[in-house]
């Protein structure tokens, strides 16, 4: 579903609430408490004026709404607004700025900005399954985000760059996340958590690292501009097109990232690239995935409390 047929599907806020009511409880509303099956509808409006759908339990008596526990929760942002938010965010390829989504839905910067993390929210992949597996390849490399500081120096610069480990199946899924360093204590729990041990082959840059934490059978070790004299292409050319995808939503959506929310941007871009082949259907998977995800509140999202 793209930005026009949102547009045009959710006219009003009560079709926009019919989806979403549908969306979360296809086979029926159930009390978010109890589980019971049977619950009375209650149609009000909210304190801004904006329609409010309220439910009662007729076993506990609890009244909920189809936003309650949600990471919808606590907004007063018209939900014909979020959806818009969301189209826009699954149809960017590069990234969008939070100054953007700002402008096409009509709301503040900080609005617009927290709306677009509990977004991001939603589309972190937290069961996701090891990449690899038998008959696959997997390419791990590190890409360094940010440092550039004017009139400092390049000693500065350079301190101030986030690593970055990427690991992808070759023509499949990525995982992205940023890390301390790319010593060989720091990099072998992520290894193992996130590449299956029935891998047939690790492509991997010429770091010296890498041959301790892979097993020389499985290990591919190759030199980029050798690869690509020699084949055509680079041998890791699936984590360096995710990569490079990033580094260019950096440059020219966002300019400048902070350490504290960079992985909720690499989670982003790796939610869209691994359901890239599914681009028709990436508004009704987001909105299920932010109608069950658990409320982000603006204190925890700035570290005001943890």
């Amino acid at each position: 579903m793209n930005l026009l047929q949102v547009a045009k599907t959710f006219a009003t806020e009560d079709q926009a609430l019919d989806y979403l009511v549908n969306a979360r409880w296809p086979n029926g509303v159930r009390c978010i408490a109890c589980d019971h099956d049977k619950v009375w509808r209650i149609d009000t409006k909210g304190k801004t004026g904006k329609p409010c759908r309220l439910f009662e339990c007729a076993d506990c008596g609890l009244h909920f709404s189809a936003t309650t526990g949600t990471l919808f929760n606590d907004s007063h942002l018209p939900l014909t607004k979020w959806f818009a938010a969301m189209a826009l965010m699954v149809e960017a390829k590069k990234g969008i700025s939070a100054n953007q989504v700002a402008r096409h839905i009509g709301c503040s910067y900080k609005t617009a900005w927290y709306l677009c993390h509990r977004i991001r929210k939603a589309m972190e992949d937290l069961n996701a399954p090891a990449l690899g597996g038998p008959g696959k390849i997997v390419e791990v490399d590190e890409t360094f985000i940010g440092g550039k500081s004017h009139r400092k120096g390049v000693g500065v610069g350079k301190s101030n760059k986030i690593s970055v480990l990427a690991m992808a199946e070759r023509n499949g899924r990525v995982h992205m996340q940023t890390i301390d360093n790319a010593k060989a204590a720091t990099l072998r729990p992520l290894l193992r958590a996130n590449i299956s041990p029935e891998t047939d082959k690790v492509v991997t840059d010429a770091a010296a690292v890498y041959t301790v934490l892979l097993p020389a059978e499985k290990h591919e070790e190759i030199v980029s501009k050798d690869s690509i004299r020699d084949r055509g292409f680079s041998a890791t050319y699936t984590v360096d097109g995710a990569v490079a995808l990033f580094k260019r939503g950096v440059v020219g959506s966002y300019h400048k990232l902070s350490k504290d929310h960079l992985d909720s941007y690499l989670q982003e871009f790796s939610w869209r690239w691994n359901k890239r082949h599914m681009q028709p259907w990436l508004f009704d998977i987001l909105l299920r995935e932010v109608a069950n995800g658990k409320p982000l509140t603006f204190k925890t999202l700035t570290r005001e409390i943890f």
